[in-house]
């Protein structure tokens, strides 16, 4: 049974939770982001029953880490499922809500409105105007005031008040614009530049139905739910920024349907399969060859060996790849002064289509052999020795024990790791961006994508990186190509290895 106190200080605690999700959907909801209110009021009414029914006590230990899937899992999945449904991209971050907010801030110059030098001075509590062309000294209070006349106060001294710089005052310009500043002829003007007053209109004006008025023309502006900009009536005009909308399957079919992404979609596609296949096939021979080989009874200083095979491993992966990236350069790097000491002539090493895809393979595989080489060791460290005299009365021979002992026992343990490598290389973007970053690039395409692109790298050039600005909507739907491949090949993986059925 719980105690009191500790009854109260969970009371105490879901209370402020509570006041904080409400805070945090009040805000969403004015930036209208819909998905982030009902992911905030699913969070909120599950956290209330759980922590306020006595059938749900087991729930209670299970919460936190439940929160943090939701939190840091879940949630991620789904955003990513419903960015790649919308048109967020370059010019449209902003949600319509937003935009409109920033519409209705703009202002503009009346015509004839005379702009009025001010100086302005700060002293304890209030600050104090200046604005000598029309003899006007002013207290006011910035945080509180609204409107100030601009009246001569003879009682006023400027020597009292520290001058403020154009910096200090450019800080504080957010509340300037929130006061007006009365003439003797009541005539509202408002902030208009560091040390400047003037007369100003906004420029846009709102309507019931939610439509902007553009002040000085008269047109009417409306949302368009189709392309996410608030358009004239006309359609002809459209006011920037637009804001992000829901799509529906547009960027899906962008893929299929617009013949040059989809082109450059399946040539990545199909290089990030042999990419992830060859990644682990060679650094799974290669390691294993070493093992076997290293594994020999008679085989003198073997530590010394195994300790130098091990270097590549114990070095941070990004220095590795920036390193090797050093060595291949075509004009100075090492391999290529000495292949032009050999009076060979230099190889494009990561300026090739073909070569810069060998690179990356042989980079790769040097970074990956010793975790290979790690694992099989300790799997032929742990096969008894009895198992191979057996086998050697029964007159098999080398190869014979390699293909029906040895690879099978090896396979068994490690099947599960070359899944999880597989999966690992097929997302190893710091392999591909920091070696040849996705270059060279594939001639002709209209999205930023190079000849070694994998898909990882291709959604991240996408989204930060595109010559016509960044687009979250389509690099959002290529990461769920991305998790689909991933899952498929993974559940495929698991059926040839067997790894489902359960043992007997």
């Amino acid at each position: 049974m719980m105690n009191k106190p500790v009854h109260l200080f969970l009371v105490s605690l879901l209370i402020v939770f509570g006041a904080l999700t409400t805070y945090f959907q009040t805000y969403n909801l004015d930036l209208g982001y819909q998905l982030m209110i009902y992911v905030a009021g699913f969070i909120t009414i599950a956290t209330g029953f759980i922590f306020f029914r006595k059938d749900t006590v087991h729930f209670k230990f299970m919460y936190p880490g439940l929160l943090t899937f939701l939190i840091f899992m879940v949630i991620p999945i789904f955003f990513s499922l419903y960015v790649s449904f919308t048109n967020l991209s370059t010019g449209h971050f902003l949600s319509e809500n937003q935009v409109k907010s920033l519409m209705l801030e703009e202002r503009h110059l009346v015509d004839d409105s005379k702009v009025v030098t001010f100086k302005l001075y700060k002293g304890v509590d209030n600050y104090l105007i200046s604005t000598p062309t029309l003899d006007g000294l002013s207290l006011f209070n910035i945080d509180n005031d609204t409107e100030v006349n601009l009246v001569s106060s003879k009682d006023l001294n400027e020597n009292d008040f520290k001058e403020l710089s154009t910096k200090e005052i450019f800080s504080i310009r957010e509340k300037l614009r929130n006061i007006s500043f009365l003439t003797r002829d009541d005539i509202k003007l408002s902030y208009y530049r560091v040390s400047k007053l003037a007369q100003l209109n906004p420029t846009f004006v709102t309507n019931s139905k939610g439509e902007l008025i553009n002040t000085k023309t008269s047109q009417v502006f409306t949302p368009n739910s189709e392309t996410g900009y608030f358009t004239s009536s006309d359609g002809k005009t459209k006011l920037a920024p637009g804001y992000y909308v829901n799509v529906g399957l547009k960027n899906f079919y962008s893929i299929f349907k617009n013949e040059t992404i989809k082109s450059s979609f399946l040539k990545v596609c199909l290089w990030t399969l042999i990419w992830g296949v060859s990644s682990v096939f060679l650094s799974f021979s290669a390691g294993m060859f070493l093992a076997i080989f290293l594994n020999d009874k008679n085989l003198k200083l073997k530590p010394v060996y195994r300790s130098l095979l091990i270097i590549p491993y114990s070095i941070p992966f990004f220095i590795s790849v920036l390193i090797f990236k050093g060595m291949l350069n075509k004009d100075f790097g090492i391999i290529n002064e000495f292949i032009s000491s050999m009076g060979f002539e230099k190889v494009s090493w990561l300026g090739d289509p073909i070569m810069a895809k060998v690179s990356a393979l042989l980079v790769n595989l040097w970074l990956g052999f010793p975790y290979m080489f790690l694992l099989i060791t300790g799997i032929l460290q742990s096969i008894p020795a009895s198992v191979y005299d057996a086998a050697k009365l029964d007159g098999a021979g080398v190869w014979r024990t390699f293909k029906s002992i040895t690879l099978p026992l090896i396979m068994s343990s490690i099947a599960p790791l070359l899944i999880g490598s597989f999966a690992f290389n097929l997302n190893n973007f710091v392999g591909i961006y920091l070696l040849t970053g996705g270059g060279p690039p594939i001639p002709g395409a209209v999205t930023p994508v190079g000849e070694t692109d994998i898909l990882i790298s291709y959604t991240y050039r996408l989204a930060f990186e595109g010559a016509g600005g960044q687009d979250f909507g389509l690099a959002s739907t290529i990461s769920l190509f991305i998790f689909l491949i991933i899952s498929i090949l993974t559940l495929i993986n698991f059926r040839l290895s067997n790894m489902t059925k359960e043992e007997a």
